[in-house]
């Protein structure tokens, strides 16, 4: 019953990040893209709903106004190496193909370098955000939510999948 729940729980939010990392982002990063964000509301994000809602990101986590090129690249690696599993995760839930072993394996390796990714990132933020102006609950919470997908991804592929008896 807990598995059939979460199953459909991952497939929302496996969704959600589909959308984040296939729409949203490359909205983003090809059209108003970095250099737009330095240029405040008359560049070019100012535009566009994604580039205003991403302006309005930089009041809470002011150094993406000038994102450093690590940073950039942590954000990108979400767009560019995670999207197609994310899509393959909504697949691969919707055909109930989530306890195969080839999934969890992959499922593992994916959270794994997400989990270091976030987690790298979330102790920067911690402990520069005095210096960066970043408002801190906001931005763990938003990037925080990435770590408790994987994590009950995690739960799900290993802890509630069905055993052999």
């Amino acid at each position: 019953m807990a598995a059939r729940w979460l199953d459909r729980l991952l497939i929302v939010l496996f969704l959600f990040t589909s959308f984040m990392s296939l729409v949203y982002a490359p909205l983003f990063v090809f059209g108003c893209g970095w250099d737009g964000l330095t240029l405040g509301p008359d560049g070019p994000c100012g535009a566009t709903a994604i580039g205003r809602a991403w302006l309005g990101y930089v009041q809470v986590e002011p150094i993406y106004r000038d994102a450093p090129v690590w940073l950039r690249l942590v954000n990108e690696l979400d767009m560019f190496f995670f999207s197609w599993f994310y899509v393959l995760s909504v697949i691969v839930f919707l055909g109930k193909r989530q306890d195969r072993a080839w999934y969890r394996g992959l499922a593992t390796f994916m959270a794994g370098m997400m989990s270091y990714a976030i987690g790298f990132y979330l102790i920067w933020e911690l402990r520069t955000y005095r210096d960066t102006g970043a408002q801190i609950v906001p931005v763990v919470i938003f990037n925080g939510m990435w770590l408790v997908i994987f994590g009950l991804l995690m739960l799900r592929v290993h802890v509630l999948r069905p055993r052999a008896g």
